[in-house]
């Protein structure tokens, strides 16, 4: 073969080569932009040359190679939690030692009790979120007492208007409601209605659903009116014990890491808080995010 043939040959093969390489590249981009790559590791196991571990973000599991920093994903963020401590305003030490805790906890405050309108005021100065604690019926009113301004199954519509509109105004400066006991009202959906078209016309108010019946019908009736609203995951203290309330402290953490957001309920009792203290340190190990409720209120 001539020479001069011979070159030509060559410069035919790096221009196929070249071709073939900016193919290469091409369809890889691709691979990675449609996600195939991810597929194809999740389907073997492993990433080339290293070890693969995971690391749940909410409920999502982003993969993230060993030794290297961990893989940050545009609008993937940390699991987050939030904490409500109930049946606030019998007095202010409660809520001083709830203050000296160094993380976002909202309180919800009962109506008409010694330091109602005290506590909200103090826990608004200080930056917190305020709740009004909403009394409503429970199923068995002999051994539960719900205490003043409770709104009753027997009231007409016009009676829970009026006494809605009241316990709002005996509270200042709250950002939402939840239900104090109610596990026979929040079963009333009709009743249930009216209370919550009051919350609806007095503001930017947020409704959390406590949860304390499983029948309740809060949450979804606040979604099906347009009410910002949220529900109940854990009770932290139904047992006034150390191991328990860090055991439910725990359970907080898995189900935020499951759903993306949890919220919790405690009451303030020293317990509750001691053992809200000390497990800081747990929500840091996690990547947990602490919040107020108002974050997680959808």
């Amino acid at each position: 073969m001539k020479k001069g043939a011979r070159g030509e040959r060559r410069s035919i093969e790096k221009k196929l080569l070249l071709i073939l390489g900016i193919a290469f590249v091409l369809l890889l981009f691709a691979a990675v932009k449609s996600g195939f790559y991810k597929q194809v590791i999740d389907f073997f196991g492993t990433v080339p040359e290293h070890g693969k571990v995971e690391e749940e973000i909410g409920s999502k599991k982003v993969a993230k190679v060993e030794g290297l920093p961990p893989v940050s994903l545009p609008g993937i963020r940390k699991a987050r939690v939030a904490i409500v401590i109930d049946d606030m305003g019998r007095d202010m030490d409660s809520l001083r030692l709830l203050l000296e805790i160094n993380i976002p906890i909202s309180v919800a405050v009962l109506p008409y009790l010694s330091y109602s309108e005290e506590v909200a005021e103090e826990a608004k100065a200080k930056g917190g979120e305020v709740l009004l604690h909403m009394p409503m019926e429970p199923q068995d009113m002999l051994t539960n007492d719900p205490g003043k301004g409770v709104l009753l199954t027997r009231m007409t519509k016009e009676e829970v208007i009026t006494q809605v509109e009241n316990n709002i105004d005996a509270v200042p400066y709250i950002d939402g409601v939840n239900n104090h006991m109610g596990s026979r009202f929040t079963e009333d959906e009709r009743l249930l209605k009216v209370a919550l078209e009051v919350i609806k016309k007095r503001g930017n108010l947020f409704y959390l659903d406590s949860r304390t019946t499983t029948n309740s019908r809060g949450y979804e009736l606040a979604k099906e009116m347009g009410i910002k609203t949220a529900v109940r995951k854990i009770f932290l203290d139904n047992e006034q014990d150390m191991v328990y309330i860090k055991d439910k402290v725990d359970e907080l953490i898995r189900v935020a890491k499951r759903d993306g957001k949890a919220i919790a309920i405690g009451h303030p009792y020293d317990v509750t808080f001691k053992a809200i203290q000390e497990m800081i340190p747990r929500f840091k190990e996690e990547g947990i995010e602490v919040v107020k409720v108002s974050e997680l209120i959808d």
